[in-house]
């Protein structure tokens, strides 16, 4: 019966320690959500800008469609 005791006093011991130590985080993680979001209205990131992708996809298109016509022309043993 002792050892279940001691047993008992070590789970609750340990399920309190966890439960201290993720209240501590979220409330840190929610603090430091605060000062970035602050942080960030003064210093924003940049946004990039897109180029011209439109040209890029169609010559990628082109390119991909040119490698299937040779691999069944290949396929296909026209010489």
């Amino acid at each position: 019966m002792e050892n279940l005791n001691v047993g008992i006093t070590l789970m609750v011991i340990g399920m309190a320690a966890v439960f201290v130590f993720l209240s501590i985080m979220i409330v840190a993680m929610n603090i430091t959500a605060k000062i970035v979001g602050f942080i960030n209205k003064y210093f924003p990131e940049p946004i990039p800008e897109e180029k011209n992708t439109r040209r890029k996809k169609q010559d990628d298109e082109s390119e991909i469609a040119l490698a299937i016509a040779v691999a069944m022309r290949e396929r296909a043993g026209v010489n």
